[in-house]
């Protein structure tokens, strides 16, 4: 088939294969759910989400009376916001007056995002990749440029664009490098040529991750390895906010404390059993634990299995709580609150003496929190796979995982340079959390070159921005 046959082949069997099943998928879904089948809940928040998509961007846009180029930033979930999110701001300290529109495709991302720290002067979902829909969000949002997130690529939004003369391009870019993976299959593999044609410049993560993306595209020259924006991330949350304000004083007065960030059920056993061990050595030893969902029904859970190892417990929120009646008391009495072992802030049901685990029941607060512990432990590493290890690398702190962490890039290589402590059970926990709690300066050796590793990769969003600008710079001209 003729090359310049290639992109009209495969834009005539997307919008009349995939378009109409993915339309009818995604409503099917929304209908099943409303027949109480809770598994497409989020499909159906994705449908109604959108009925009033293009009146709620009119309004936004409406507000906003700059005349600055205008940019638009896709991320698919939470995970890719994270990764725009220094994206966003390198792009208002280079163009001041600039109007940015962030999209979003997963409906709990859009749901859960705080509206007031957003960077960015509109927020949307992604309306529906039809042609339609496209051009009307294209023609309402008339961006000069757009950046698209890792891989969350829309093929009419990105031809649409195209056509439009948008500046195109593809941050934080990676793809497996293993040859049975379903994007190296031939029809995919053309299919996401026709499609990653569009961008004039492709971003990617890594060195290694360029090679593997070499083979999906038709202008290889367009490639460039920028790095991975989350480094940047990573270290402005270091700087955005403040230990104190989200952590009780007597939880960061520099004790022996060991956080466990993002856990699942399956990572809390083995993390339970190993600090009860640890602690029969160390009695001064404490741990935050923060689970990666903090329904109420786990907390339950997890209170019951601490009361079973008779470790005394409380939860972040009554800890506040109280400290908060204690202040209005305070205030009330006008005079300085004498503890003693009767003072009902000090001795009560509720709040045990001198607790050893602090429960953490609030979210976003994770990557902040690993600032105050000496040693950390990330997630999901006994369960579908390790969640962020940076958040904990940048402050500083040793890091452990289970034994599933090969799903993130940043963690093998954290591995490969001998500083991620990978265990596979209770009994090599416990001996890791001696090894680093009794010998400080081993623990601080690790600590400084976890940060160093994080603080050698920053500055992608910066390069990135380097090179959209530089594309931008003949369209912004007169």
């Amino acid at each position: 088939m003729s090359s310049r046959l290639t992109p009209l082949f495969w834009r005539l069997v997307y919008n009349l294969v995939a378009v109409p099943l993915l339309f009818f998928g995604f409503h099917l879904a929304a209908l099943l759910s409303r027949f109480g089948i809770r598994r497409f809940d989020k499909v159906r928040s994705g449908v109604d989400g959108r009925k009033m998509l293009f009146a709620d961007l009119t309004a936004q846009l409406q507000k906003v009376k700059s005349t600055g180029p205008r940019f638009w930033i896709h991320a698919a979930s939470m995970g890719e916001y994270e990764q725009a999110r220094p994206l966003l701001q390198e792009i208002r300290q280079r163009f001041p007056t600039a109007v940015r529109v962030l999209t979003f495709f997963s409906p709990s991302a859009y749901a859960n995002i705080n509206r007031a720290n957003i960077p960015a002067e509109a927020v949307s979902y992604l309306p529906f990749d039809s042609v339609r829909s496209a051009r009307r969000f294209l023609r309402l949002v008339n961006p000069h440029a757009a950046l698209v997130i890792r891989h969350d690529f829309w093929p009419n939004h990105l031809w649409e664009a195209k056509r439009r003369g948008v500046t195109l391009v593809l941050a934080d870019a990676s793809v497996s490098a293993n040859a049975r993976s379903w994007r190296h299959k031939p029809l995919v593999r053309h299919f996401n040529r026709a499609v990653l044609e569009a961008f004039d410049a492709i971003c990617a993560v890594s060195a290694e991750a360029s090679k593997s993306l070499q083979d999906l595209l038709c202008y290889p020259e367009r490639l460039a390895v920028t790095g991975d924006t989350r480094y940047d991330q990573v270290l402005f949350r270091t700087q955005s906010k403040k230990i104190e304000t989200v952590l009780p004083e007597e939880w960061r007065d520099g004790s022996m404390l060991f956080v466990a960030g993002s856990t699942w059920p399956s990572d809390e056993e083995v993390v339970l059993l190993a600090f009860v061990a640890a602690r029969n050595q160390l009695p001064e030893l404490r741990m935050i634990i923060v689970p990666h969902e903090p329904t109420p029904e786990s907390l339950e859970q997890l209170e019951k299995r601490l009361a079973e190892f008779d470790l005394g417990a409380v939860r972040l929120s009554q800890l506040t709580a109280e400290r908060e009646m204690g202040r209005e008391g305070e205030r009330e009495n006008s005079h300085r609150i004498t503890y003693s072992p009767t003072h009902p802030l000090t001795h009560s049901p509720a709040l045990p003496l001198s607790p050893s685990v602090l429960l953490v029941d609030r979210i976003g607060i994770l990557a902040i929190l690993y600032s105050a512990g000496q040693v950390a432990f990330v997630g999901g590493s006994f369960g579908p796979g390790v969640h962020s290890v940076l958040e904990a690398a940048v402050h500083g702190v040793p890091v452990l995982v289970g034994p599933r962490f090969r799903n993130s890039p940043e963690a093998v290589e954290l591995a490969a340079n001998n500083l991620l402590a990978s265990v596979a059970n209770a009994d090599e926990c416990q001996q890791k959390l001696l090894e680093l709690f009794q010998n400080s300066a081993l623990r601080q050796e690790k600590g400084a070159r976890h940060r160093e590793f994080v603080l050698a990769r920053c500055g992608a969003s910066a390069r990135v921005i380097d090179l959209l600008a530089r594309h931008l710079q003949s369209m912004l001209q007169p």
